[in-house]
């Protein structure tokens, strides 16, 4: 366990802060939960390096901005990050794959024009998430062992899981079509802290089919 205190701002919901709160459980490290009601957030966002959400406050002094920025920064101070230079930067692409095809997934949340919802689902479901699962797939064939770098888990092995919890019942069918990347999936949820983790936190609210 670190001896430095943290403290991680969010608001309230689930969200950009899940990794994050998933790297501290499955360290077993205490933090302080903070959260910000949406009608404080006036008031502190002009404390924050960015005006965003989440920020780490690292021994009441320093504040770390960018979900993925504080997610590698934990990895590195518990000892996930894999080992060695080319395990790290394995580690980084994956996470930046799953972010690449999360902001794909956001759009279509956002999107209010039902015709350009539908399609953005549709190249969704055919083309985006079913590259980025087939990478994955070929990543654990070549890698052989339970985790999807090197021999020992890794915050990727955690981020991928959590990218999965976020997977409406129409992305979750494609799953079926890589039984390896399942397979992880279902291996990194019998974790105790992992699994204790999410079923800790309120259901999510995700996107559904147009």
């Amino acid at each position: 366990m670190s001896e430095n205190r943290f403290r991680l701002m969010y608001s309230e919901d689930r969200g950009k802060a899940d990794l994050i709160k998933l790297l501290f459980a499955y360290s077993n490290q205490v933090y302080e939960d903070f959260k910000i009601k949406p009608a404080e957030w006036n008031y502190y966002k002009s404390y924050t390096p960015f005006e965003q959400l989440p920020v780490l406050i690292v021994d009441e002094k320093i504040q770390i901005a960018q979900a993925t920025t504080i997610a590698r920064f934990l990895a590195k101070k518990f000892n996930l990050q894999g080992s060695g230079d080319i395990e790290s930067t394995l580690c980084d692409m994956i996470v930046e794959q799953i972010r690449e095809c999360g902001d794909f997934a956001a759009q279509i949340i956002q999107e209010i024009d039902s015709n350009k919802k539908r399609l953005l689902s549709q190249r969704y479901l055919s083309e985006i998430l079913p590259k980025t699962l087939s990478g994955f797939e070929k990543m654990l064939n070549l890698n052989g062992t339970n985790c999807i770098v090197g021999n020992q888990l890794t915050w990727a092995d955690l981020a991928l899981a959590n990218s999965l919890a976020w997977l409406d019942e129409f992305s979750l069918q494609l799953l079926q079509n890589y039984p390896l990347v399942k397979k992880h999936n279902e291996s990194i949820m019998r974790i105790p802290s992992v699994n204790g983790w999410f079923k800790s936190q309120k259901p999510l609210s995700v996107f559904k089919k147009a």
